[in-house]
């Protein structure tokens, strides 16, 4: 008698387990997976959508940088997170495209590294391309009516 009553529990136990971990891995199936940000990719990734004349002048150090502060950009508003940091923040963020280059324009220009504006603007748009291609940007959101205005 005891014996059937091990077998029983252990059989319940296996299949508790086995809807458990059913049930986890069918809620993470249906879950977007993260988007991962590879530097190097990324460098490779913008420097082939710049023009001839800017990859001419500017280093893949510089553009590395440049990337690096875009990121810290983001970053600081809560957009982009480093990996492992479990800041999740609920709705929709958003970055300001002309916040961003003032940003990164100030801190190129607080490293002494002298690169034309537009190249900044071109790297910028190149690194949310990038952004775009890994899932890491989503769809644009429409503004919901300003109650105000009749």
């Amino acid at each position: 008698m005891i014996v059937v009553f091990v077998i029983l529990s252990a059989l319940a136990v296996l299949v508790i387990g086995l809807v458990a971990v059913g049930r986890l891995a069918g809620q993470l199936a249906e879950q977007p997976r993260p988007a991962l940000y590879d530097r190097t990719e990324a460098v490779d990734f913008v420097a082939d959508l710049l023009p001839d004349d800017v990859t001419a002048q500017l280093t893949y150090d510089e553009l590395a940088q440049l990337l690096q502060w875009h990121l810290d950009y983001l970053e600081e508003r809560g957009v982009a997170r480093a990996q492992g940091v479990d800041n999740v923040a609920s709705g929709p963020l958003i970055a300001a495209e002309d916040d961003a280059l003032a940003f990164v324009i100030g801190k190129s220009t607080e490293a002494g590294l002298e690169v034309d504006d537009v190249w900044v603007v071109q790297v910028i748009q190149g690194n949310e391309n990038y952004l775009e291609a890994i899932g890491a940007i989503g769809s644009e959101l429409l503004m919901p009516e300003d109650p105000t205005v009749k």
